[in-house]
């Protein structure tokens, strides 16, 4: 299962009228046109051209005792073809480019999905409600490919055209195709909830530059061993990282992304004679890395049993916010104590996330594959979250924690 390719030739080709990498949104016209340029001869003919829209996945799980395949397709519409041609055509040989056939066309691509896609289809087959009404409202998906051990899926948009005529008494067909990218919908930023989500973790440093009176005092070898050793002489302290970071992010949104960490002391866990000494906090990185979750869900089969199979996989990718500290002359540093005050780390780096990866300060910090946005259809779901691991010095004991949170990632408010 391949995503479908450019095809044609002399006797038949598809020219549409933009520039290669173009990238269409739902309610765009598509302009370009039909040619024939090699030899032909016939009383009766008929060229058409209609545009395809469709989702498939496939499944190959092992089994005793051969394995099992199984397969998802969604067509999202089934528009009528256009007639652009009908008659006798006659292109003789040699032949001049007045001779040829060029044949314009427009065709518009629909706003949604049309409810003749789910005929065939059972509610268990798709991630969407299979009801007219969010069917009609429920946006085209973009574009979009990906494949993982066993499991394929394929979201694509083209162009068939078709000559059918007659020769020697019976029927000849010549087709070609032609790709469309169709890209994801643009999103205005007063559409969208920036809401934050709070996600924390609780860990613990040891070490006698936790009091006031030793913090620029060079430890002994008797007090390093100590510390070595975790003898309860040793204060230690307990605190909560705290990261208030956003519901959901828009690519290319020009607002820096926050990315808000806290420590609040615990007394659980702290050395008594810490609990009320405000403890100096760097942080000397952040790790980020977004994780794209693909599910497929496919069509029940005997082989099934009946039951509905499904699939998914992970794709990691790191953002490489860890470089943007690497060239920071000025720490990060926030404070732990009765008034522990938060830093947004975002703000002050300055981050915006980008199709093609993190920037701060207007710099990429990495390339990477594109991120797509997230999206739902009927046997695809692209879900998105993020894993985000701080480094924080704390008396000069370094602690790297780990949180992971949901984020729906949205289309830029431009298209690209």
């Amino acid at each position: 299962m391949h995503p479908i390719q450019t095809t044609g030739d002399p006797s038949l080709n598809i020219s549409i009228a933009a520039p290669p990498i173009w990238t269409y949104v739902a309610g765009d016209t598509i302009i370009g046109s039909v040619n024939r340029h090699s030899h032909i001869v016939a009383p009766d003919a008929k060229i058409s051209l209609k545009l395809i829209g469709r989702s498939k996945a496939r499944l190959i799980t092992d089994g005793y005792p051969t394995k099992s395949t199984y397969y998802g397709d969604w067509k999202f519409f089934k528009l009528p073809s256009q007639t652009l041609l009908r008659g006798p055509i006659h292109i003789p040989s040699p032949s001049t480019p007045t001779d040829w056939i060029n044949i314009p066309f427009s065709i518009d691509i629909p706003e949604a999905a049309s409810l003749s896609a789910v005929r065939d289809h059972a509610q268990v087959e798709s991630f969407i409600p299979l009801e007219a009404n969010i069917i009609e409202q429920h946006p085209l998906p973009g574009t979009f490919s990906s494949e993982w051990s066993g499991a394929k899926v394929c979201i694509e948009y083209y162009l068939q055209a078709q000559l059918r005529y007659m020769r020697n008494g019976s029927w000849q067909v010549e087709r070609a195709t032609a790709p469309i990218t169709l890209g994801y919908p643009t999103v205005d930023a007063d559409e969208i909830r920036f809401a934050l989500q709070r996600c924390s973790i609780v860990s613990r440093v040891r070490s006698q530059r936790l009091l006031p009176s030793m913090r620029d005092v060079d430890l002994s070898l008797t007090q390093k061993t100590q510390k070595i050793l975790g003898l309860a002489s040793v204060p230690g302290f307990s605190f909560k990282v705290v990261m208030s970071v956003p519901v959901a992010i828009q690519l290319d949104n020009p607002s820096p992304i926050p990315v808000i960490i806290r420590v609040i002391p615990q007394r659980d866990g702290s050395s008594s004679a810490i609990w009320d000494v405000v403890q100096r906090v760097e942080v000397t990185a952040i790790k980020m890395s977004i994780l794209s979750k693909v599910e497929i869900v496919l069509k029940a089969s005997k082989e099934s049993l009946y039951t509905t199979p499904k699939d998914d996989n992970v794709f990691v990718q790191n953002l490489g916010l860890e470089k943007a500290f690497e060239k920071r002359q000025d720490p990060i540093v926030t404070f732990a104590g009765a008034s522990d005050t938060p830093v947004d780390v975002g703000r002050l780096l300055r981050l915006v996330l980008r199709h093609d990866g993190l920037t701060s300060d207007g710099k990429r910090l990495g390339l990477l594959a594109s991120i797509q946005p997230s999206f739902v259809t009927f046997n695809t779901r692209l879900s998105h979250s993020i894993m985000w691991q701080p480094s924080l010095s704390i008396a000069g004991e370094t602690r790297t924690v780990s949180m992971m949170t949901v984020a729906t990632v949205y289309n830029s408010a431009s298209r690209l």
